[in-house]
């Protein structure tokens, strides 16, 4: 019975995890732009600038 219970509990435990991981990096990256990290107004490598 523990070696059928083991692998089910693993499974459920990454299931989990990659939900979490997943959900996060979609969050971060569809936020608003005060909250992600690139905004398209303040670009954080200014190619071209001549200053």
């Amino acid at each position: 019975m523990g070696s059928i219970i083991a692998p089910i509990v693993s499974i459920l435990v990454g299931g989990g995890l990659a939900v979490a991981t997943l959900t996060g990096v979609v969050t971060s990256q569809t936020s608003a732009p005060e909250q992600s990290p690139g905004t398209i107004n303040t670009p954080e490598f200014n190619y071209g600038a001549t200053e």
